[in-house]
């Protein structure tokens, strides 16, 4: 994996978590992973998606999704943990 995808998967961990987070915050409630997990790879679909369409200097690239969906599923492992400690009745 080179740096550039690093990047990827590290930024869509890093705000796919805090999503969840404030998520959970505003609903006071456990959100659903399943849906912070689509919402932060849909995200990362629509970036590529918008590289298509727009007239910039960059290009879609599936790998830079995948990394874009595997950095949401890495911060939805580490979300469970967190939703446990915070909403232990749920």
């Amino acid at each position: 994996m080179d740096f550039d995808k690093l990047w990827h998967l590290a930024g869509f961990a890093v705000w796919t978590f805090l999503y969840g987070i404030v998520w959970a915050v505003v609903k006071k409630r456990r959100p659903s992973l399943w849906l912070v997990f689509i919402f932060g790879t849909f995200y990362g679909l629509l970036i590529e998606i918008l590289q298509l369409m727009l007239p910039t200097n960059r290009s879609p690239e599936l790998l830079d999704f995948i990394a874009d969906a595997l950095g949401s599923g890495l911060s939805i492992l580490l979300l469970i943990p967190v939703f446990r400690h915070l909403f232990p009745k749920d």
